[in-house]
């Protein structure tokens, strides 16, 4: 199974959980772990070749969903340097095209507040469907502790555990 995890991410957080899946799924087969802007900046725009067997896709959940160029921007303006700063996963998936019936995945971070409504991960998932991509598993969401502080503990864990489950399932 040849694998691609594809991430956005402010404050470090959403990249560190995608290193995790990325180990996680490299007991099972070759991956490639990208952050989105490099991706895009790519010659071929970042396209998803044939050869690629998972697509996972994540981000930070900003404003109840995926981020948008004006969460970004209020990100950039917290003093801390910022991961993803050009395009974000919503304008990549505007323009990537998939090979249909493609196995995905979607997760996202989000602050570990029970009654916080919102996750980047059901909109990515719904737009990883809307290109043809059939999901393995429900969009899953790895809590931060506020905006910049970083990962809760055991986050890291889950999200090798949860890629164990898509390597299962791809």
């Amino acid at each position: 199974m040849t694998a691609l995890v594809v991430y956005e991410s402010m404050y470090g957080a959403t990249k560190a959980v995608a290193e995790a899946i990325g180990a996680a799924l490299g007991e099972h087969g070759p991956v490639r772990v990208t952050e989105v802007g490099a991706l895009a900046q790519e010659p071929d725009g970042g396209l998803v070749t044939e050869d690629v067997d998972l697509l996972v896709v994540g981000g930070p959940t900003h404003a109840f969903g995926m981020s948008r160029p004006g969460t970004r921007q209020d990100a950039r303006q917290e003093g801390v340097p910022v991961l993803s700063s050009s395009i974000g996963v919503r304008e990549w998936l505007e323009e990537v095209r998939l090979p249909h019936g493609l196995a995905c995945a979607a997760f996202d971070t989000k602050v570990a507040t029970p009654a916080l409504p919102g996750a980047a991960s059901k909109a990515i998932g719904k737009r990883l469907r809307r290109l043809g991509g059939t999901l393995l598993v429900e969009p899953t969401s790895f809590h931060v502790q506020g905006k910049s502080g970083g990962l809760v503990d055991g986050e890291l864990d889950r999200a090798g555990a949860w890629a164990g489950r898509l390597a299962t399932r791809g």
